[in-house]
Protein backbone atom coordinates (compact mmCIF):
# COMPACT_ATOMS: atom_id res chain seq x y z
CA UNK A 1 0.00 0.00 0.00
CA UNK A 2 1.17 3.51 -0.72
CA UNK A 3 1.46 5.86 2.21
CA UNK A 4 -1.54 8.17 2.37
CA UNK A 5 -0.74 10.62 5.13
CA UNK A 6 -3.59 12.62 6.59
CA UNK A 7 -2.23 15.85 5.03
CA UNK A 8 -2.59 14.39 1.51
CA UNK A 9 -6.17 13.34 2.16
CA UNK A 10 -6.97 16.72 3.70
CA UNK A 11 -5.49 18.46 0.67
CA UNK A 12 -7.67 16.42 -1.69
CA UNK A 13 -10.74 17.03 0.48
CA UNK A 14 -10.12 20.77 0.58
CA UNK A 15 -9.55 20.98 -3.17
CA UNK A 16 -12.83 19.17 -3.79
CA UNK A 17 -14.57 21.64 -1.47
CA UNK A 18 -12.98 24.56 -3.31
CA UNK A 19 -14.26 23.33 -6.68
CA UNK A 20 -17.80 22.66 -5.44
CA UNK A 21 -17.84 26.13 -3.84
CA UNK A 22 -16.78 27.64 -7.20
CA UNK A 23 -19.91 26.13 -8.76
CA UNK A 24 -22.16 27.41 -6.00
CA UNK A 25 -20.52 30.85 -5.99
CA UNK A 26 -21.13 31.22 -9.72
CA UNK A 27 -24.83 31.34 -8.91
CA UNK A 28 -24.58 34.00 -6.22
CA UNK A 29 -26.70 37.07 -6.84
CA UNK A 30 -28.69 35.57 -9.70
CA UNK A 31 -32.48 35.34 -9.75
CA UNK A 32 -34.52 32.20 -10.43
CA UNK A 33 -34.83 32.96 -14.14
CA UNK A 34 -31.08 33.40 -14.51
CA UNK A 35 -30.38 30.25 -12.49
CA UNK A 36 -32.69 28.23 -14.74
CA UNK A 37 -31.40 29.62 -18.05
CA UNK A 38 -29.64 27.03 -20.22
CA UNK A 39 -27.23 28.00 -22.99
CA UNK A 40 -28.36 26.82 -26.43
CA UNK A 41 -25.21 24.73 -26.92
CA UNK A 42 -25.85 20.99 -27.13
CA UNK A 43 -25.36 19.32 -23.76
CA UNK A 44 -25.30 22.58 -21.79
CA UNK A 45 -27.00 22.84 -18.40
CA UNK A 46 -28.40 25.60 -16.24
CA UNK A 47 -26.55 26.85 -13.18
CA UNK A 48 -29.11 25.08 -10.99
CA UNK A 49 -28.46 21.77 -12.70
CA UNK A 50 -24.69 22.26 -12.56
CA UNK A 51 -24.87 23.06 -8.85
CA UNK A 52 -27.19 20.16 -7.99
CA UNK A 53 -25.18 17.69 -10.05
CA UNK A 54 -21.80 18.80 -8.72
CA UNK A 55 -22.96 18.42 -5.12
CA UNK A 56 -24.56 15.05 -5.86
CA UNK A 57 -21.55 13.74 -7.76
CA UNK A 58 -19.21 14.73 -4.92
CA UNK A 59 -21.44 12.81 -2.53
CA UNK A 60 -21.54 9.73 -4.75
CA UNK A 61 -17.81 9.76 -5.39
CA UNK A 62 -16.64 10.21 -1.82
CA UNK A 63 -19.43 9.10 0.50
CA UNK A 64 -20.59 6.08 -1.50
CA UNK A 65 -17.60 5.00 -3.61
CA UNK A 66 -14.86 5.72 -1.07
CA UNK A 67 -16.73 5.39 2.22
CA UNK A 68 -19.48 2.92 1.37
CA UNK A 69 -22.12 5.29 2.78
CA UNK A 70 -25.62 6.14 1.68
CA UNK A 71 -26.33 9.11 -0.59
CA UNK A 72 -29.25 11.52 -0.34
CA UNK A 73 -30.37 11.88 -3.94
CA UNK A 74 -30.09 10.55 -7.47
CA UNK A 75 -28.31 11.76 -10.56
CA UNK A 76 -31.63 11.88 -12.44
CA UNK A 77 -33.09 14.25 -9.82
CA UNK A 78 -30.15 16.62 -10.28
CA UNK A 79 -30.91 17.16 -13.95
CA UNK A 80 -34.53 18.20 -13.42
CA UNK A 81 -34.01 20.52 -10.45
CA UNK A 82 -36.11 23.71 -10.35
CA UNK A 83 -36.47 26.65 -8.00
CA UNK A 84 -33.63 28.38 -6.25
CA UNK A 85 -30.24 27.55 -4.84
CA UNK A 86 -31.27 27.28 -1.16
CA UNK A 87 -32.09 23.53 -1.18
CA UNK A 88 -28.86 22.79 -3.06
CA UNK A 89 -26.82 24.79 -0.56
CA UNK A 90 -28.56 22.97 2.29
CA UNK A 91 -27.76 19.64 0.68
CA UNK A 92 -24.14 20.78 0.22
CA UNK A 93 -23.88 21.57 3.93
CA UNK A 94 -24.96 18.02 4.77
CA UNK A 95 -22.85 16.40 2.01
CA UNK A 96 -19.80 18.43 3.01
CA UNK A 97 -20.06 17.10 6.56
CA UNK A 98 -20.38 13.51 5.29
CA UNK A 99 -17.31 14.02 3.12
CA UNK A 100 -15.35 15.36 6.09
CA UNK A 101 -16.37 12.33 8.15
CA UNK A 102 -15.47 9.93 5.32
CA UNK A 103 -12.07 11.39 4.50
CA UNK A 104 -10.97 12.52 7.95
CA UNK A 105 -11.70 9.12 9.45
CA UNK A 106 -9.83 7.25 6.72
CA UNK A 107 -6.65 5.66 8.05
CA UNK A 108 -3.39 6.58 6.33
CA UNK A 109 -2.26 4.19 3.61
CA UNK A 110 -5.62 3.68 1.94
CA UNK A 111 -5.13 5.54 -1.35
CA UNK A 112 -4.28 2.35 -3.24
CA UNK A 113 -7.18 0.39 -1.76
CA UNK A 114 -9.70 -0.87 -4.29
CA UNK A 115 -13.13 0.71 -4.49
CA UNK A 116 -16.24 -1.44 -4.66
CA UNK A 117 -17.84 -2.12 -8.00
CA UNK A 118 -19.52 -0.73 -10.00
CA UNK A 119 -16.81 1.78 -10.75
CA UNK A 120 -14.56 2.23 -13.73
CA UNK A 121 -12.02 3.61 -11.28
CA UNK A 122 -10.07 1.06 -9.32
CA UNK A 123 -8.59 2.88 -6.32
CA UNK A 124 -9.57 5.41 -3.68
CA UNK A 125 -6.88 7.70 -5.07
CA UNK A 126 -8.44 7.44 -8.54
CA UNK A 127 -11.90 8.24 -7.23
CA UNK A 128 -10.69 11.28 -5.28
CA UNK A 129 -8.74 12.64 -8.26
CA UNK A 130 -11.77 12.06 -10.49
CA UNK A 131 -14.09 13.78 -7.99
CA UNK A 132 -11.87 16.87 -7.98
CA UNK A 133 -11.52 16.93 -11.77
CA UNK A 134 -15.26 16.45 -12.22
CA UNK A 135 -16.11 19.30 -9.86
CA UNK A 136 -13.48 21.56 -11.50
CA UNK A 137 -14.92 20.86 -14.94
CA UNK A 138 -18.38 21.86 -13.75
CA UNK A 139 -16.97 24.93 -11.99
CA UNK A 140 -15.63 26.20 -15.29
CA UNK A 141 -18.95 25.47 -16.97
CA UNK A 142 -20.82 27.26 -14.19
CA UNK A 143 -18.62 30.35 -14.41
CA UNK A 144 -19.03 30.49 -18.18
CA UNK A 145 -22.80 29.99 -17.90
CA UNK A 146 -22.97 32.82 -15.32
CA UNK A 147 -21.03 35.12 -17.64
CA UNK A 148 -23.23 34.23 -20.60
CA UNK A 149 -26.48 34.85 -18.74
CA UNK A 150 -25.19 38.19 -17.44
CA UNK A 151 -24.10 39.21 -20.92
CA UNK A 152 -27.48 38.16 -22.33
CA UNK A 153 -29.31 40.21 -19.71
CA UNK A 154 -27.06 43.27 -20.18
CA UNK A 155 -27.89 43.29 -23.89
CA UNK A 156 -31.63 43.55 -23.20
Amino acid sequence: MSPAPKPALAEMRDRLFEEVERVLSAADGLDATQLSWTPSTKGANSLLVLAAHTVGAAERHVVRSVGGGEVSGTRDEEFVVRGDLAPIRARWDAVRQKIVETIDNMPPGRLDDAVPKPSRLRTIHGVLVHAIAHAAEHAGQAELTRDLVKERDAAR
